[in-house]
């Protein structure tokens, strides 16, 4: 699973900047269990569908849906360079892991 595309879609009221990521690939169970290692996730299943929303500490959400390859993130401008540091370091923990169960990336 990589990064095709990031893209900044807006900026809140708040200053916090929302970016859009497309993937490689969809979102699917084993990335949302992923999150759960590095903060909490709130999900809302939707028939076979999950919606979830991931927070780190205070400065930092993620929210997406699984079998869909597009999240949404939302961070301070001046936390965007760790935001960016995350997603890569949460990607290369995914496709390590997909490895190493023999599911392939």
């Amino acid at each position: 699973m990589n990064i095709l595309k990031r893209k900044r879609t807006s900026k809140c009221t708040s200053g916090a900047l929302v970016h859009e990521y497309t993937l490689s690939e969809p979102v699917d169970m084993s990335f949302i269990g992923l999150l759960g290692s590095f903060g909490s996730v709130e999900k809302k299943v939707m028939g076979d569908l999950v919606m979830f929303t991931f927070q780190k500490d205070e400065w930092f959400t993620l929210k997406g849906m699984s079998d869909d390859p597009i999240f949404y993130t939302t961070c301070q401008k001046s936390d965007s360079k760790a935001a960016e540091e995350f997603i890569d370091n949460l990607l290369t923990t995914y496709n390590n892991q997909q490895q190493e169960d023999g599911s392939g990336v």
